[in-house]
Parts: structure tokens; sequence; C-alpha cells
């Protein structure tokens, strides 16, 4: 009998396994027909294609029969292929059909004309409009792929059974959001994030809450399809790219409809979409978008839905779906202690549902105050989380509500809670949340040739104090000058919508002589620009600074700081002011101001955060010097920097150009020095490492401007691939132009000035090993190279931070 029951055992699993799968498609567009029905040869019901046109049968089926509402039924004869695909042909033909793709014109301007309704349908014509939007992201594991071991026979079996029995009770991901919509003619946009949750995360990540998409009109040239822009068909860029189709005209909730299909012009290996959308015949507005991708490798899709409230076309739903490859499951314990090394099929899907819809609506300007997207600070606490999300949910399944159960559990046993505090700590420029206090790691290790290693510590108060103010100090020792560095100061904070605050602060340091520091940068980003900037720099002097004054932005893109200082310099170099050499006294007013037009921010608890980086960011520093006590300078200093990146077919271009002014005389310490980055030790001196912006075949000090002009182009190659990386050749090109007015104030130490133009020209390849390094080869050009060609070439090592 337990042979018997082996066998017939036996017999259910090849059963269960052997398996072909039948994918139908509309023969007109190759759009994948859902519900299609499935039935043997003798017209017995077989089952139905699921959401993706697609039904799996079991091997033995040699012959049946493919129908569905509209269309011609097919029989087909098969043999042992795994993959049948099944175009079907319309039964009827539509009454406004068009000749298809070979000769689109009258359909095409039937396009044309609903794209020059586009603005007159944009939603910005409204004087004013609220809604409510609850977004749900996740990510589950194919259904029909979780089949049970019927007859386990060792622990790896329990192991695969307890993780199929996982994935069928909760999803891999999951993550909710509402929020609140609000647009006013007068004053603008705002975008409120109510509440939102992340399976397996105690804390929301604000930063994934603002990426997320919510498409509002479909009238621009590409829109968001998973993170990925895509061509719209219905734009004036999408007609270069599609053939279009009137398919049918019929009623529509009362209304005549248009529904128009339309395909790529020429079939390309990249995301590529087809399907149909319907027009609203009186507005030309659109109602109702289905599209899915063209890539044989994958399948996504894409439905959304309008309606007409108040003469304007709101949002109704949204739903993207994708299949994003296979859940490795190789390390992942569940129940048992056996690791598990089997793939499932994933997919990804994002659905938006709108409600709450009301227009117009009476607006005060002070609800708009501030950036267009923040964080509820009231609402978005680990108490009210679940409440207010149940007020803005759509469907919510038992599965969904499990999979935080289960999420979370796991997340616990992994830990993942702790390292998704990686994204808050970059987030936070370097800072990391030690309950009521934050942490600087930026400013924690780093290393310069006057210094040496320098040690340090840097903390804050945050938010969990008090949101009124910060309290701040640092320390940092240098074993080389032996010497230990601090400061000291607070922050009282106003106008938070535009993140004002009054400061104060002091400092006791050293800073190499004639960089300027960029003021308005995140903690992070001066790390990672500036951290190895000074390697081969000994040229420092040590100042005693007293700093008040006020930061905020404006116009959203906009950021200021203005304060008045008291300083007093000594050089630690060789060097001397005219007459002087002792300590100078500096009473000045500094204005910084930093532009981003492309920059957009988000406003959380514990801050501004930046959650899309623009290409074009400008810098500007402008300080006057006055006359007063001690002090003899009376000069005005101006600094301005621009970055830009600029992509192309042939690659992407990093642009930074930087150009300065001194007007009166000051001391050399105040003036600009030339950024070099050469060795001048005679020990592998043309072997070093690289930095970011620095002239790699200059020596630190050797040139100084009170004007001067540089920039830097670096030109960013396609990608190799070799093993696990990805080579990125970079072209480098540098050069810089000044001039020297009082350079008989300047005695004891010698230096040029570039007024004949230096330059320089480099190859790098980063990320050759370990991730994050690679090599440069620079060469010095024109005026001031050497006469031997090994001492103007250089070779370094580079490093590039890459933290994912």
């Amino acid at each position: 009998m337990r042979k018997l029951y082996s066998f017939l055992f036996l017999l259910l699993s090849i059963y269960l396994t052997a398996q072909k799968k039948v994918r139908v498609y509309d023969s007109r567009d190759e759009f994948r027909i859902s519900n299609a029905k499935i039935s043997d040869k003798d017209f017995k019901t077989i089952g139905y294609t699921n959401d993706v046109g697609e039904l799996e049968l079991n091997d033995s089926i040699k012959e049946f029969n493919v129908e569905s509402e509209g269309f011609s039924t097919q029989n087909l004869k098969v043999d042992n292929q795994k993959l049948i695909e099944v175009f079907l042909e319309q039964s009827t033909i539509s009454l406004s059909a068009a000749e298809f793709f070979s000769n689109d014109s009258i359909a095409r301007n039937y396009v044309k004309k609903v794209i020059r309704h586009q603005s007159k349908n944009s939603l910005k014509k409204a004087d004013s409009y609220f809604f409510q939007s609850y977004t749900k992201f996740w990510s589950t594991v194919e259904q029909d792929s979780l089949r049970l071991i019927l007859n386990p026979k060792d622990k790896k079996d329990s192991s695969i059974n307890n993780w199929r029995k996982f994935l069928n009770e909760s999803h891999i991901f999951l993550s909710e959001r509402a929020m609140d919509h609000k647009y006013s003619r007068r004053f603008g946009t705002k975008n409120i994030i109510k509440s939102s949750r992340i399976s397996g995360l105690k804390t929301p990540i604000y930063e994934l809450d603002a990426m997320q998409p919510v498409l509002i009109n479909l009238d621009q040239s590409k829109f968001d399809f998973f993170f990925r822009g895509i061509e719209n068909p219905i734009s004036s860029d999408g007609l270069n790219y599609y053939r279009y189709k009137i398919i049918e005209e019929f009623q529509l909730n009362g209304r005549t409809t248009t529904i128009v299909g339309f395909t790529p012009r020429q079939l390309l290996n990249k995301r590529q979409l087809r399907g149909e959308f319907w027009i609203d015949e009186k507005t030309k507005a659109l109602v109702k978008i289905i599209a899915e991708n063209t890539d044989d490798q994958f399948y996504a899709d894409f439905d959304a839905e309008w309606q007409l409230i108040n003469n304007h076309w709101f949002p109704a739903y949204q739903i993207y779906r994708m299949e994003s490859g296979y859940l490795n499951m190789d390390g992942i314990k569940i129940e048992s202690n056996e690791e598990v090394k089997e793939d499932e099929k994933l997919w990804i899907f994002h659905q938006v549902n709108f409600k709450n819809i009301q227009t117009p609506v009476q607006y005060k300007s002070n609800e708009f105050a501030g950036y267009s997207t923040e964080a509820a600070f009231d609402t978005n606490t680990i108490e009210k989380t679940e409440k207010v999300l149940k007020e803005y949910r759509g469907e919510f399944s038992a599965k969904d509500n499990m999979t935080y159960v289960k999420m979370d559990s796991i997340s616990e046993k992994y830990n993942i809670e702790g390292k998704m505090k990686l994204m808050r700590i970059i987030q936070k420029g370097g800072k990391v949340d030690i309950g009521k206090v934050d942490l600087d790691l930026t400013k924690v290790l780093s290393y310069n040739n006057f210094e040496g290693l320098r040690l340090g510590a840097a903390l804050n108060t945050n938010e969990k104090l008090s949101s009124n103010y910060s309290i701040n100090a640092y320390t940092a020792y240098g074993f080389k000058d032996e010497t230990i560095k601090f400061g000291f100061g607070g922050d009282y904070f106003v106008n938070k919508a535009y993140s004002g605050r009054i400061f104060g602060n002091y400092m006791q340091d050293v800073n190499a002589s004639g960089h300027i520091p960029m003021l308005l940068q995140s903690n992070f980003t001066r790390f990672v620009n500036g951290t190895l900037k000074n390697l081969y720099n000994d040229q420092y002097y040590s100042y005693k600074k007293y700093s008040a004054g006020y930061e905020q932005d404006i116009f959203r893109n906009v950021t200021f700081n203005v304060s008045m200082n008291y300083e007093k310099q000594k050089n630690e170099f060789v060097y001397q002011y005219e007459n002087n050499n002792g300590w100078l006294d500096f009473y000045s007013t500094q204005v910084a101001v930093r532009w981003a037009p492309k920059d957009e921010y988000l406003r959380t608890p514990y801050g501004k955060v930046t959650v899309k980086q623009g290409q074009s960011v400008f810098n500007i520093l402008a300080n006057k010097y006055w006359k007063l006590g001690n002090s003899d300078f009376d000069a005005i200093r101006l600094n301005v920097t621009y970055s830009d990146i600029f992509e192309t077919r042939l690659g992407k271009s990093k642009l930074n150009v930087s150009t300065g002014a001194v007007f009166g005389e000051m001391a050399l310490m105040n003036l600009f020095e030339g950024m070099g980055n050469a060795k001048n030790k005679p020990v592998f001196q043309n072997f070093g490492v690289a930095t970011a912006n620095n002239f790699e075949t200059m020596l630190p000090g050797e040139f100084y401007s009170d004007r001067y002009f540089s920039f830097q182009i670096k030109h960013i190659f396609a990608g190799v691939r070799i093993g696990q990386n990805v080579i990125l050749p970079q072209f480098v090109y540098r050069g810089i132009l000044g001039t020297m007015s009082h350079k008989q104030n300047h005695n004891l130490f010698d230096f040029k000035t570039p007024n004949h133009y230096f330059h320089e020209t480099g190859l790098e390849v980063n990320n050759i090993f370990l991730r994050n390094f690679g090599l440069g080869v620079y060469y010095r050009l024109g005026a001031y190279s050497h006469s031997k060609f090994e001492d103007n070439l250089h070779v370094k090592l580079t490093f590039n931070l890459n933290l994912f």
C-alpha cells in the first residue's frame, strides 16, 4: 500500500510540474487579453487567462481552443512547446477603424487635436482644488508557482514548504502612503504626507514617500513608469515614437468617447509601450489609458483613469505592475534552521487611488508656505500611523495585513531597521541619531599634511530634545601638529517652513591657506568633496573665529546665509604679510547664496532633505572686510561657483566653474590658492591619491591669485562591465588663469601667479577594485609644463564613494 501511495504521489508531482504556458494577444496591437477562455478539443472549459493574459496548461494537453468576446475563436494543436503565443483576430470591424500603422494619418491628426487641447484640460486651469491620495506599493510572488511539496522527505523540503506557506500568506514588501494635495493658481502647490508605513520598519522613510510618483495630468513629454521616463504617446515628442489607430467610438457615462490604439513606430530593445487611450469627444480630454511594455524579457503594464468633476478632469486611480526577476531565498531562514536555495518569480505593484475631490476651495496663503512637499508633524507618529492610513485606504486584504506582521518579525531577526539607518545618515549629512543627540560621522577621521591624522567628534542636539533650538560642539586633535581644536554654538529655529535659523558659533581651528570654504553644502557633500583635498598640503593657518547670523531658504530653491564675523588668523608656514609676524585681525560681513533651480526638498521632523538632486547648482560667497579696531583690512572678496551635468548619446559630462576676485589688499590666507594636489616629496613623487576637483599635477601653494577663473570638465563614457564591476572611463581637463595685484605685500613665501594659463588633462578609470577605487593618469600642459616628460606625468589612485 505504501508503494502504491508513493507511486500516486509521484504521478501527482509529475502532473503539477509538467506545465506549458499559453499567452493570448490582441493581434491588432499585441496587447494581452485577460479572461480569455481556454477549452479542450470538446470545448470543455480548462480555465481563463489571468490579468497578464496567461494560463498554465498541463503538458498532456495537445489540442485546445482560445476564445474571447469580440474575437474569432482559434483552435490550436501543439507538441512540446513550453510557451504558446496566440494572436486573436477581431471578429467584427469597428465603425471608425482606420488602416492601422501603415497609414495612420487620420488617427495621427486626431491625436494632434488632443494634444492641442491639453493645456485647456490641465488641472492648472482650475482656480483651486483639493484631493486625497492613497498609495500602496508592494512586491509579491507569482501565486501559481507556490505549490507545496506533498510528501516532504527531509528538512530541506520542509523549509521549502515553510517558505511557500509564508509567501502564500504574506507579500515580500509593502508600503503605504496617505497624502493631501492642495492647489491654488494664486499660491501654488502643496503636497502633505499625512502618514506612511513600510513593512519591516518602525520609522517612516519620508524620502521614499516623496519619490513615489503621482500622475495628475498626462500632459508632459515623458511620465514615470517605475522611476524611469517613458515617452508619452499623447505628446508632441510622442508623435515621433508611435503609430496610432482609431479603434471605436462608444458612450461612456452618457458622453461620447473615442478609443485610440498606439504602438511604437520601431521596436527597440528598451522600455516602450503599446496600448490604447480613451478620449472624451466634447473636451478632447484623456479619460483612460491602458498600456503594456514591448520587451519580451519581462512584462509591465499601466492602467489609469480620470473623472469629470465640476468641468475638470481629476485622476480616479492608477495601477502599475511589473515583473521583477526572481526572489532568491538563499540564506534566509523562516522557521527551520535549513536555508533554502530556490527562486520564485517576483511582481511589483504600485496602486494609487484618489478621493474627496473638491473644487474650487478657499485657501489662505500660509497653507502654502515652505516647500511644495512636507511630512505632517502631528500625524506622522508611530501611535497615529495606522489610524490615519485606515481613513485613506482603499482595498486592504488579510494578506496585506499579515505582511506587516511577518516582515516586522523578519526585520527584527535580521536587524533590517538598523541597516536602513544608513539612508537616514546620508540624508542627514552624515549624522547618526543616538537618542537626543546626533553624532557627525564626517568629523571623526581625516588626514592632511599639516595635521597628519586628525581624529575628532562632533555632536548636536536634535528634534527629540527640542524642535525650537539645537546646541552643537566639536573637538579634534591632529597627531602631527599636536594641537587640540574645538568649537561650539547653537541654532534657534524660526520661520520653520523655510528652514530658518538664527545661529552663533565660536571656532578655534586650522584651515588650508587660500581655500575658501563654500557654505550651504551638507556635511556629507563637504566630506565627500573635501576629505582628501589637502593630503599633500602643509600650508595652514590657525584661526579663532566668532560668528553670528541668520540662514533660511527663499523661493524654495534658493538658500541664503548672512553673518557678522570677527576672526584672528596666524599663518603656520613661512610667510609674512607686510611686516606683521603675529596674529591678524579681520572684521567682516558675509553673505552666501546657493541656487539649485532643479532641486526638490522635503520638510521632515528632523529638517530639510533633498529628494531630487538637480544638475545645475550656483554658489555665491561675498565678504566685506571692515577697518575696525586692530584691523587694517578694508577689502571685498567675491567667489562664485557653478556646476552642471550634461547628458548626451556620447555619455555624461560634468562641468565645474569657479571664479573669484578680491578688491583691495588682503593677506595671502584669504586669497585664492590654485588647488594643487601633487606631492612635494621625492619619494614616489609622481604617484599619489587623486581628489575630486583639485589640479593633480600642481603643487599645493604653487599658485596664488587675487582674481582668477578656473574650470574643470569630466566626461564619462559608457560603462564597460568586467566581472561584477562596471568600469567607467572618464576624461578630465582642467584649467586656471589668474592675476595678482599686490604681490609685494607677501614676503618670505615663494609662489607663482597663473597669468599664462595653467592646464592639465587626464584619464580616470574608476571603481576598478573594492567598488570604490580606480586609477588616474594626468599630464601637465602649456606654459608651466616641465622640460622632462616624466615630470609632467602623474599617476594617482582615485576614490569614489559608492555606498550602494
